[in-house]
């Protein structure tokens, strides 16, 4: 015997976008502001939303509105100057040595990018991967179009 399966019948399978970028949907939602808007883009998009997730998990380096909810819905861009201001506080054990330069170069562009911050452009060619390079100029782009 032979059952007959339409369309209808078939689960429809479920895709989990990753943390970092439900994160940035969220924060986006709440933000009106265009530039911001893009630098939370930049931050979800790239290096698998590392500096979203790490806002939304590390206490010490929360720059998330409101702070311990389960859905904020603001970056606090003062905050994140002021961390940059101390970048020994964005120390990462996690990472291996080295690496946070990468990180801290996409996090110093966003934050030019929200709020007008200087950032030293040939400096963060130096340290980004070509990947990751190509992947942040070609949102920036983006962003410069609706300044």
């Amino acid at each position: 015997m032979t059952v007959a399966l339409n369309a209808d019948d078939l689960p429809t399978p479920r895709l989990t976008l990753p943390e970092g970028i439900q994160l940035a949907r969220q924060l986006m939602i709440g933000t009106g502001n265009w530039q911001m808007r893009r630098a939370i883009h930049l931050l979800g998009f790239c290096q698998a939303g590392y500096w979203l997730r790490r806002f939304d998990r590390d206490w010490r380096v929360s720059v998330l509105e409101p702070p311990w909810v389960p859905e904020p819905t603001s970056v606090n861009w003062d905050r994140v100057v002021e961390l940059l201001d101390t970048p020994g506080a964005l120390e990462d054990d996690d990472l291996e040595p080295g690496t946070m330069g990468p990180h801290l170069a996409l996090l110093e562009i966003a934050t030019s990018l929200a709020v007008g911050r200087p950032v030293d452009l040939c400096r963060a060619a130096r340290i980004l991967p070509a990947a990751d390079w190509r992947d942040i100029l070609a949102r920036m782009e983006n962003a410069a179009l609706h300044v």
